[in-house]
Protein backbone atom coordinates (compact mmCIF):
# COMPACT_ATOMS: atom_id res chain seq x y z
CA UNK A 1 0.00 0.00 0.00
CA UNK A 2 2.77 2.44 0.66
CA UNK A 3 4.27 1.45 -1.99
CA UNK A 4 1.01 2.15 -4.35
CA UNK A 5 0.74 5.15 -2.75
CA UNK A 6 4.74 6.56 -3.25
CA UNK A 7 4.51 5.29 -6.51
CA UNK A 8 1.41 7.15 -7.61
CA UNK A 9 1.74 9.94 -5.83
CA UNK A 10 1.06 12.75 -7.81
CA UNK A 11 -1.96 10.92 -9.31
CA UNK A 12 -3.55 10.25 -5.93
CA UNK A 13 -3.09 13.82 -5.98
CA UNK A 14 -5.05 14.60 -8.82
CA UNK A 15 -7.95 12.52 -7.61
CA UNK A 16 -7.87 14.40 -4.23
CA UNK A 17 -7.89 17.78 -6.25
CA UNK A 18 -10.67 16.26 -8.74
CA UNK A 19 -13.02 15.60 -6.63
CA UNK A 20 -12.82 18.42 -4.07
CA UNK A 21 -13.37 20.61 -7.09
CA UNK A 22 -16.60 18.61 -7.66
CA UNK A 23 -17.84 18.70 -4.60
CA UNK A 24 -17.21 22.88 -5.00
CA UNK A 25 -19.21 22.67 -8.38
CA UNK A 26 -22.08 20.97 -6.31
CA UNK A 27 -22.51 23.43 -3.68
CA UNK A 28 -24.94 26.08 -5.16
CA UNK A 29 -24.55 28.27 -2.54
CA UNK A 30 -21.00 29.74 -4.07
CA UNK A 31 -22.98 29.94 -7.23
CA UNK A 32 -26.10 31.70 -5.96
CA UNK A 33 -23.75 34.55 -4.62
CA UNK A 34 -22.03 35.08 -7.89
CA UNK A 35 -25.46 35.30 -9.75
CA UNK A 36 -26.39 37.28 -6.64
CA UNK A 37 -23.37 39.78 -7.07
CA UNK A 38 -24.13 40.07 -11.23
CA UNK A 39 -27.74 40.49 -10.90
CA UNK A 40 -27.21 43.43 -8.66
CA UNK A 41 -24.65 45.02 -10.88
CA UNK A 42 -27.03 44.79 -14.07
CA UNK A 43 -29.78 46.80 -12.09
CA UNK A 44 -27.37 48.82 -11.04
CA UNK A 45 -26.35 49.84 -14.60
CA UNK A 46 -30.17 49.66 -15.63
CA UNK A 47 -30.44 52.46 -12.83
CA UNK A 48 -27.63 54.25 -14.09
CA UNK A 49 -28.40 54.35 -17.71
CA UNK A 50 -31.62 55.75 -16.85
CA UNK A 51 -30.38 58.53 -15.12
CA UNK A 52 -28.26 58.90 -18.22
CA UNK A 53 -31.24 59.09 -20.08
CA UNK A 54 -33.44 61.25 -18.00
CA UNK A 55 -30.50 64.27 -17.91
CA UNK A 56 -30.11 63.40 -21.80
CA UNK A 57 -34.04 64.36 -22.37
CA UNK A 58 -34.11 67.42 -20.13
CA UNK A 59 -30.63 69.27 -21.90
CA UNK A 60 -32.15 67.95 -25.21
CA UNK A 61 -35.10 70.06 -24.05
CA UNK A 62 -33.28 73.15 -22.73
CA UNK A 63 -31.40 73.10 -25.85
CA UNK A 64 -34.62 73.50 -27.72
CA UNK A 65 -35.87 76.74 -25.28
CA UNK A 66 -35.19 79.65 -27.20
CA UNK A 67 -35.02 83.26 -26.24
CA UNK A 68 -36.28 86.73 -29.35
CA UNK A 69 -33.41 89.13 -28.96
CA UNK A 70 -33.95 91.90 -31.62
CA UNK A 71 -33.85 90.45 -35.19
CA UNK A 72 -32.33 87.41 -33.55
CA UNK A 73 -33.57 83.86 -31.99
CA UNK A 74 -30.84 82.79 -29.52
CA UNK A 75 -30.84 78.84 -28.12
CA UNK A 76 -29.68 79.57 -24.33
CA UNK A 77 -29.39 75.62 -24.22
CA UNK A 78 -27.11 75.59 -26.89
CA UNK A 79 -24.56 76.11 -24.45
CA UNK A 80 -25.31 72.37 -22.88
CA UNK A 81 -24.06 71.06 -26.12
CA UNK A 82 -20.76 69.34 -24.78
CA UNK A 83 -22.59 68.57 -21.92
CA UNK A 84 -25.01 66.60 -23.88
CA UNK A 85 -22.33 64.96 -26.54
CA UNK A 86 -21.00 63.22 -23.27
CA UNK A 87 -24.12 62.38 -21.91
CA UNK A 88 -24.97 60.74 -25.25
CA UNK A 89 -21.32 58.89 -25.37
CA UNK A 90 -21.75 57.95 -21.57
CA UNK A 91 -25.18 56.46 -22.11
CA UNK A 92 -23.50 54.06 -25.35
CA UNK A 93 -20.64 52.80 -22.62
CA UNK A 94 -23.73 51.93 -20.02
CA UNK A 95 -25.62 49.98 -23.46
CA UNK A 96 -21.99 48.41 -23.26
CA UNK A 97 -21.76 47.67 -19.93
CA UNK A 98 -25.09 45.53 -19.31
CA UNK A 99 -24.55 44.03 -22.53
CA UNK A 100 -21.47 42.70 -21.18
CA UNK A 101 -23.27 41.83 -17.86
CA UNK A 102 -26.38 39.83 -19.70
CA UNK A 103 -23.21 37.74 -21.62
CA UNK A 104 -21.81 37.43 -18.13
CA UNK A 105 -25.21 36.14 -16.49
CA UNK A 106 -25.37 33.96 -19.40
CA UNK A 107 -22.11 32.14 -19.29
CA UNK A 108 -22.87 31.82 -15.36
CA UNK A 109 -26.21 30.52 -16.27
CA UNK A 110 -24.57 28.10 -18.69
CA UNK A 111 -21.55 26.69 -16.17
CA UNK A 112 -24.22 25.96 -13.59
CA UNK A 113 -27.04 24.93 -14.97
CA UNK A 114 -27.85 21.09 -14.30
CA UNK A 115 -26.52 19.35 -17.45
CA UNK A 116 -22.77 21.21 -17.41
CA UNK A 117 -22.54 19.55 -13.26
CA UNK A 118 -23.32 16.37 -14.64
CA UNK A 119 -20.95 16.44 -17.96
CA UNK A 120 -18.49 17.69 -15.48
CA UNK A 121 -19.30 15.02 -13.29
CA UNK A 122 -18.92 12.17 -15.86
CA UNK A 123 -15.43 13.67 -16.96
CA UNK A 124 -14.04 13.70 -13.75
CA UNK A 125 -15.31 9.91 -12.49
CA UNK A 126 -13.56 9.01 -15.96
CA UNK A 127 -10.50 11.14 -15.36
CA UNK A 128 -10.30 9.51 -11.98
CA UNK A 129 -10.18 5.47 -13.90
CA UNK A 130 -8.41 6.58 -16.74
CA UNK A 131 -5.72 7.85 -14.48
CA UNK A 132 -4.93 4.15 -13.71
CA UNK A 133 -6.48 2.35 -16.12
CA UNK A 134 -4.91 2.51 -19.49
CA UNK A 135 -5.83 1.01 -22.38
CA UNK A 136 -3.82 0.28 -25.72
CA UNK A 137 -2.81 3.07 -28.05
CA UNK A 138 -5.10 5.28 -26.01
CA UNK A 139 -2.46 8.29 -25.05
CA UNK A 140 -3.77 10.60 -28.04
CA UNK A 141 -7.66 10.10 -26.65
CA UNK A 142 -6.51 10.33 -23.41
CA UNK A 143 -4.39 13.30 -23.22
CA UNK A 144 -7.10 15.23 -25.18
CA UNK A 145 -9.62 13.47 -22.73
CA UNK A 146 -7.19 15.18 -19.51
CA UNK A 147 -6.84 18.26 -20.66
CA UNK A 148 -11.07 18.91 -21.97
CA UNK A 149 -11.49 17.87 -18.22
CA UNK A 150 -9.16 20.59 -16.96
CA UNK A 151 -10.63 23.38 -19.21
CA UNK A 152 -14.30 22.44 -18.06
CA UNK A 153 -13.20 22.70 -14.66
CA UNK A 154 -11.69 25.97 -15.24
CA UNK A 155 -14.95 27.63 -17.25
CA UNK A 156 -17.21 25.55 -13.77
CA UNK A 157 -14.97 27.85 -11.41
CA UNK A 158 -13.45 30.66 -13.03
CA UNK A 159 -17.01 32.44 -14.57
CA UNK A 160 -18.38 33.10 -11.17
CA UNK A 161 -15.33 33.49 -9.72
CA UNK A 162 -15.24 37.02 -12.24
CA UNK A 163 -18.32 37.96 -10.36
CA UNK A 164 -16.53 38.01 -6.54
CA UNK A 165 -13.79 39.42 -8.17
CA UNK A 166 -15.68 42.74 -9.13
CA UNK A 167 -17.30 43.07 -5.86
CA UNK A 168 -14.17 42.81 -4.16
CA UNK A 169 -12.47 44.82 -6.34
CA UNK A 170 -15.05 47.74 -6.29
CA UNK A 171 -15.59 47.59 -2.76
CA UNK A 172 -11.87 47.77 -1.53
CA UNK A 173 -10.33 49.75 -4.32
CA UNK A 174 -12.67 51.45 -6.39
CA UNK A 175 -15.65 52.47 -4.28
CA UNK A 176 -14.06 54.81 -1.74
CA UNK A 177 -13.08 56.94 -4.82
CA UNK A 178 -15.90 56.51 -7.37
CA UNK A 179 -19.20 55.25 -5.22
CA UNK A 180 -21.78 54.39 -8.44
CA UNK A 181 -24.89 55.14 -5.97
CA UNK A 182 -23.48 58.66 -4.76
CA UNK A 183 -22.41 59.76 -8.06
CA UNK A 184 -25.65 58.37 -10.11
CA UNK A 185 -27.58 60.88 -7.24
CA UNK A 186 -25.58 63.60 -8.36
CA UNK A 187 -26.29 62.84 -11.70
CA UNK A 188 -30.07 62.92 -10.81
CA UNK A 189 -29.43 66.32 -9.08
CA UNK A 190 -28.31 67.70 -12.36
CA UNK A 191 -30.97 66.45 -14.06
CA UNK A 192 -33.36 68.51 -11.64
CA UNK A 193 -31.28 71.34 -11.69
CA UNK A 194 -31.33 71.54 -15.70
CA UNK A 195 -35.46 70.51 -14.95
CA UNK A 196 -35.85 73.46 -13.10
CA UNK A 197 -34.45 75.74 -14.78
CA UNK A 198 -36.06 74.94 -17.90
CA UNK A 199 -39.33 75.01 -16.31
CA UNK A 200 -38.91 78.45 -14.55
CA UNK A 201 -37.46 79.97 -18.14
CA UNK A 202 -40.77 78.53 -19.67
CA UNK A 203 -43.11 79.52 -16.94
CA UNK A 204 -41.56 82.85 -17.14
CA UNK A 205 -41.99 83.13 -20.62
CA UNK A 206 -45.95 82.30 -20.43
CA UNK A 207 -46.43 84.33 -17.53
CA UNK A 208 -44.35 87.95 -18.53
CA UNK A 209 -46.89 90.76 -19.64
CA UNK A 210 -46.19 92.35 -23.17
CA UNK A 211 -44.13 95.41 -21.71
CA UNK A 212 -41.82 92.72 -19.91
CA UNK A 213 -41.08 90.58 -22.95
CA UNK A 214 -40.21 93.98 -24.90
CA UNK A 215 -37.97 95.28 -22.31
CA UNK A 216 -35.88 91.88 -21.79
CA UNK A 217 -35.87 91.52 -25.59
CA UNK A 218 -33.82 94.32 -24.78
CA UNK A 219 -32.03 93.07 -21.84
CA UNK A 220 -28.37 91.55 -22.13
CA UNK A 221 -28.62 90.91 -18.53
CA UNK A 222 -31.52 88.78 -18.72
CA UNK A 223 -29.93 86.28 -21.33
CA UNK A 224 -26.70 86.48 -19.32
CA UNK A 225 -28.55 85.49 -16.35
CA UNK A 226 -30.05 82.49 -18.29
CA UNK A 227 -27.15 80.89 -20.16
CA UNK A 228 -25.44 81.02 -15.94
CA UNK A 229 -28.50 79.36 -14.34
CA UNK A 230 -27.59 76.69 -16.99
CA UNK A 231 -24.30 76.46 -16.58
CA UNK A 232 -24.47 75.88 -12.81
CA UNK A 233 -27.15 73.39 -13.43
CA UNK A 234 -24.82 71.40 -15.18
CA UNK A 235 -21.58 72.59 -12.81
CA UNK A 236 -19.21 68.68 -12.20
CA UNK A 237 -21.59 66.80 -14.25
CA UNK A 238 -19.06 66.43 -16.63
CA UNK A 239 -16.81 64.61 -13.50
CA UNK A 240 -19.44 62.82 -12.39
CA UNK A 241 -20.38 61.05 -15.73
CA UNK A 242 -15.95 60.31 -16.42
CA UNK A 243 -16.07 58.78 -12.95
CA UNK A 244 -18.79 56.28 -13.77
CA UNK A 245 -17.15 55.62 -17.06
CA UNK A 246 -14.38 54.74 -15.71
CA UNK A 247 -16.28 52.17 -12.82
CA UNK A 248 -18.11 50.75 -15.58
CA UNK A 249 -15.11 50.39 -18.20
CA UNK A 250 -13.48 48.98 -15.63
CA UNK A 251 -15.76 46.48 -13.86
CA UNK A 252 -17.65 44.89 -16.91
CA UNK A 253 -14.98 45.79 -19.80
CA UNK A 254 -11.98 45.66 -18.70
CA UNK A 255 -11.81 42.76 -16.03
CA UNK A 256 -14.10 40.45 -18.89
CA UNK A 257 -11.07 40.80 -20.89
CA UNK A 258 -8.63 39.96 -18.66
CA UNK A 259 -10.23 36.81 -17.57
CA UNK A 260 -10.61 36.07 -21.62
CA UNK A 261 -6.86 36.64 -22.04
CA UNK A 262 -6.63 34.48 -19.10
CA UNK A 263 -8.98 31.84 -20.80
CA UNK A 264 -6.72 31.89 -23.87
CA UNK A 265 -3.25 31.58 -22.09
CA UNK A 266 -4.96 28.85 -19.99
CA UNK A 267 -6.14 26.62 -22.57
CA UNK A 268 -3.17 27.47 -24.58
CA UNK A 269 -1.23 25.97 -22.12
CA UNK A 270 -2.63 22.64 -21.18
CA UNK A 271 -2.60 21.97 -25.14
CA UNK A 272 1.13 22.90 -25.10
CA UNK A 273 1.76 20.44 -21.95
CA UNK A 274 3.95 17.47 -23.45
CA UNK A 275 3.58 14.27 -23.29
CA UNK A 276 3.87 12.70 -19.67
Amino acid sequence: MKTFIIKNWNKLLLVAFTLIALGFALTFTIDENAKKLVDDSFKQAVIVFGSAKALNAVISLAQGTELNLPFVIVSVGEVLDPINDLVEQFSLVMLASMVSLGIQKILLNFVTNDIYNYILFAFIIVFNIWLFKRFTNDEPLRNLFFRTTFILLFLRFSIPLIGYINDFSYTYFVKPEYNIENLNQNIIKVKEEVSKVNQETIIQKEESSFINKVMEKFDSKYYEKKIEEYKNAVDNSSEYMIDLIIVFVFQTILLPIVFLFLLYSFVKSIFNIRKA
